[in-house]
């Protein structure tokens, strides 16, 4: 019993060791607003910036009625640090009803420190109702890289 107990606790502190640091997450509501598709707006967790949004309400796409709607985010990294960085878009009608809804960030790798990158945000399945669209939620998710070393490959041996 006290075997087994110890092998439990050792793979529990193994695990707790291995897993990734939290992300930091804020979510902020705005008036849906696009002059010509683009919206400004002003929004910053730990020095990563979102302060641009285009926005193309799209069309249906023949003949498996996937939408090409979307949601195109600039987002900034005035930070010291490489930073992991996810975005999620939720667009609510007149009456609180959800009308589109997606996410995105980045597929490969970190956003590095001082760089720019833009994230495509589909909506993809739920998107109908996208032209009665007044107000919107915005969820940016940060993590900073941790620090483990990238991966390179290894040399080539030489004879």
């Amino acid at each position: 019993m006290v075997k087994r107990l110890s092998s439990i606790l050792a793979v529990a502190f193994t695990l707790a060791l291995a897993s990734p640091v939290s992300a930091e997450l804020m979510t902020k509501k705005f008036d849906w607003a696009p002059v010509g598709g683009i919206q400004k707006i002003d929004m910053q967790l730990n020095d990563i910036a979102i302060s641009e949004m285009r926005f193309d309400l799209g069309d249906t796409v023949a003949p498996i009625r996937v939408s090409s709607a979307k949601a195109v985010v600039r987002v900034d990294n005035n930070s010291q640090q490489d930073q992991q960085v996810g975005v999620a878009i939720a667009v609510f009608d007149a009456e609180g009803n959800l009308v589109a809804a997606g996410d995105g960030g980045n597929k490969v790798g970190d956003l590095n420190r001082g760089d720019r990158s833009e994230f495509t945000v589909h909506f993809s399945y739920v998107y109908r109702n996208l032209k009665t669209a007044r107000s919107f939620l915005i969820t940016l998710e940060t993590q900073t890289k941790s620090g483990k070393s990238k991966w390179t490959p290894k040399p080539t041996p030489t004879s």
